[in-house]
């Protein structure tokens, strides 16, 4: 299936509930319109305290970068602010 934004709420739900580090919350509320909008807490059962993340902006601005101190890890997200 292409459509990623056609699943039905309950399936994105579904999908979201295993989620347990806070970057892969804010990849999963980058697919489409509709996944951020089932981003929310109260749709992610595995979300345990974590250090917070830093944002940093990228120099062509499509992209931003999160760094997770507990992860040592840098990840790219496309920004959807223009």
């Amino acid at each position: 299936m292409e459509k990623w934004a056609e699943l039905p709420p309950e399936l994105i739900t579904m999908i979201a509930k295993p989620v347990e580090v806070m970057e892969d919350f804010i990849v999963f509320g980058g697919v489409c319109t509709s996944w951020r909008t089932a981003a929310s807490k109260d749709n992610f059962d595995g979300l345990s305290p974590q250090l917070p993340l830093l944002m940093m902006p990228d120099k062509d601005d499509v992209y931003r970068k999160f760094y997770s101190f507990q992860g040592e890890s840098l990840t790219d997200i496309i920004s959807t602010r223009s």
